[in-house]
């Protein structure tokens, strides 16, 4: 909120400034890897000492716990997007941010949303079209991770139309990368032969993916 604030008091008075809100759903599958950016070392280290400590407490209790994979610690939520934010510029290009907030089930995140690159076209006296160009960082938390460490970000495009002050925007996710770390149960998870082990998705849920289309609505002032 403190970067949109600086955007509008460095924007010269004479430029038009439109406030909008707008109200989306954002389908967050991102698939885990020992690849993927930034989480793959401990995605892997998640599975296997989950597995390692599975063996061991199936060797002592002549039990047979399923092994987990990379699909156990993958990202599957749904999430409910609020982006309030700022737009600069009545002619065919302008510039807008945004401060995206997000609400799932298991999920919350808060962020900053850039888009430097913005055309527009009015196709009536009321009614516009325009593309957009730009990307998102958030802060991720997890609900169900005590003391987590998380971020999503994301290269979006959108298109959308503006009628009046009602807004239609769909939005292409080309990639976004994300998850949530809590460190101290990832350096808990160690044999214990007298217990079964914690789920390796206790400790970290993280992924990447491509294509991700999202859509909203809204209204500006």
């Amino acid at each position: 909120m403190f970067a949109l604030f600086l955007v509008a008091i460095a924007t010269p008075a004479h430029a038009d400034v439109r406030a909008a809100v707008r109200f989306g759903v954002l389908p967050l599958d991102l698939d885990a890897s020992s690849d993927t950016p930034f989480f793959g070392d401990d995605l892997s280290r998640a599975v296997t000492s989950y597995n390692m400590a599975a063996a061991a407490y199936d060797r002592e209790h002549g039990t047979s716990t399923a092994r987990a994979t990379t699909d156990d610690v993958a990202v599957h939520d749904t999430l409910l997007m609020i982006s309030p934010g700022l737009e600069l510029g009545s002619g065919t290009m302008f510039f807008r941010a945004e401060l995206p907030l997000g609400f799932g089930s298991e999920l919350r995140s808060v962020g900053l949303g850039l888009y430097p690159l913005n055309f527009q076209a009015h196709v009536t006296r009321k009614a516009a079209l325009y593309a957009s160009l730009g990307g998102q960082a958030s802060k991720l938390d997890r609900s169900d991770m005590a003391d987590d460490t998380g971020a999503l970000l994301a290269a979006r495009a959108a298109a959308g139309i503006r009628f009046s002050h009602a807004l239609v925007e769909v939005g292409y996710n080309a990639f976004a990368i994300g998850g949530s770390v809590d460190s101290t149960q990832l350096d808990a998870m160690t044999v214990n032969r007298n217990a079964p082990p914690p789920r390796p998705d206790t400790a970290i849920s993280a992924g990447e993916a491509s294509g991700i289309v999202d859509v909203s609505v809204g209204v500006s002032f």
